[in-house]
């Protein structure tokens, strides 16, 4: 993904919490978020597990 890509999505998200918190469903967004960085983790790892083989 390109990095502008990276900071819509991030920006959405904030955006959903700062929306749905006060209506008491915080937790949807915040979910979200964590199953993003999550899945960004996972490819980077996968990544950088490619990158020390030689």
């Amino acid at each position: 993904m390109k990095p502008y890509h990276h900071v819509l999505i991030i920006a959405m998200l904030v955006f959903l919490i700062i929306l749905l918190y006060g209506d008491g469903f915080g937790a949807i967004p915040f979910l979200l978020s964590a199953l993003y960085l999550i899945s960004i983790c996972v490819k980077e790892l996968r990544h950088f597990k490619k990158s020390k083989r030689l």
